[in-house]
């Protein structure tokens, strides 16, 4: 089963992402431990695709997906922005970021880290990305 949100592409709408993915993975039984780290990562590349992905065509609007096949669970987030593979984004020195006193830089590498693996693709006009977490449901 599919649970779908599509809100409009929105840094004011990111609680509501947030509390869409915690609500749909406590009710499929998600540990808590996994739920905070997958609302983390999808949270992020909301944000990033809403701040950082301008979109030139309507609608302007980001849809998330959140499918479960027994534990394997997939975030399909689709929206019409620029396209940004974050596979080929190149970890930050975390030391020369905390040096610079920069406040950002380490999303990306956080995603990364949380899942499992990241697809992305362009379908005119969309860009999909699918984010893929093998969890052990209760």
């Amino acid at each position: 089963m599919a649970h779908k949100f599509i809100i409009e592409r929105n840094t004011q709408n990111l609680k509501a992402v947030r509390d869409f993915v915690n609500r749909t993975l406590t009710s499929m039984s998600v540990p808590d431990s996994d739920i905070a780290m997958m609302v983390l990562a999808v949270d992020e590349v909301c944000a990033n695709r809403m701040l950082h992905s301008p979109t030139r065509v309507m609608p302007n609007d980001i849809e998330l997906e959140i499918k479960n096949d027994q534990g394997k669970l997939t975030f399909v987030i689709r929206d019409t922005g620029d396209l940004y593979d974050i596979n080929a984004h190149h970890e930050p020195d975390i030391k020369q970021l905390i040096a610079d006193k920069r406040k950002g830089g380490i999303g990306l590498l956080l995603v990364k880290k949380i899942m499992d693996t990241i697809e992305i693709s362009r379908s005119e006009p969309y860009t999909v990305l699918l984010l893929h977490k093998s969890v052990n449901m209760a």
